[in-house]
């Protein structure tokens, strides 16, 4: 009986954090911060069902980057990007809604990232000024309406030719060009992918560099969200 309530409050949880607006999560996590645990709880015994785990992937292949490497973790979970890279001697910043008081930032990756990092200023190409951050990583983490809103911040914090690192649950595309095309947009282009997986998508991008923007192209930009479907785990 625990266990099936467990799960209905997963998917409750789920629902709410990819149909909202990423503000809705953040008042929701500020009145509750149980909800947090809660979710971070369902959702490891949801990829126990799965064939491997994107994390896994990614602290294998960051692995053998140099010594120093800084990878923003951005929708870190319970940091096990970070634990697990620890050991290698590479960075990892991780910023999530609530904070552990030790391996993770509370943050709203979809509206603003603390760290350094700018925008192009004018009509000339640019990458932007001051960043610290050498590879974003996004695991399953671009939910809430708004997400697109993440992947500029990612760009935005990005080192010049910085890698963007993005893994989506493979039944969220409505079409992989499309979403391609939208981070693209953004200011990246797509170097890889990988779909061998039954259950989710990998992609590397590398930023590039593009010209400021006005509120309005903004505003059209991220409003393309919809390429990406809420993810919705069925009862079990």
């Amino acid at each position: 009986m625990k266990e099936s309530l467990d799960g209905a409050r997963f998917r409750w949880i789920n629902e709410l954090l990819y149909k909202s607006d990423s503000s809705e999560a953040v008042r929701m996590m500020k009145e509750d911060p149980v909800v947090f645990h809660d979710y971070h709880s369902g959702f490891r015994h949801q990829v126990q069902s799965w064939p491997s785990n994107p994390v896994s992937h990614y602290i294998s292949q960051l692995s053998s980057y140099p010594q120093n490497t800084i990878i923003a973790d951005l929708g870190c979970g319970d940091a096990t990007l970070a634990r697990g890279l620890l050991p290698k001697k590479l960075r990892v910043l991780s910023f999530d809604l609530i904070s552990d008081g030790a391996y993770i930032v509370a943050a709203d990756i979809c509206s603003h990232v603390p760290l350094p990092g700018s925008e192009p200023s004018s009509s000339q190409m640019s990458e932007g000024e001051a960043q610290v951050v050498d590879v974003v990583v996004c695991a399953l983490s671009l939910m809430g309406t708004n997400w697109p809103v993440c992947i500029r911040e990612a760009w935005r914090v990005l080192k010049p030719g910085g890698e963007l690192k993005i893994a989506e649950v493979a039944s969220r595309f409505t079409d992989v060009d499309e979403f391609v095309s939208l981070i693209n947009s953004i200011g990246f282009k797509m170097k890889a992918k990988n779909d061998h997986n039954s259950h989710f998508t990998l992609f590397d991008f590398k930023k590039v560099a593009r010209t400021s923007r006005t509120d309005k192209e903004w505003s059209i930009v991220m409003s393309n969200g919809g390429v990406l479907k809420p993810c919705e785990y069925k009862r079990r």
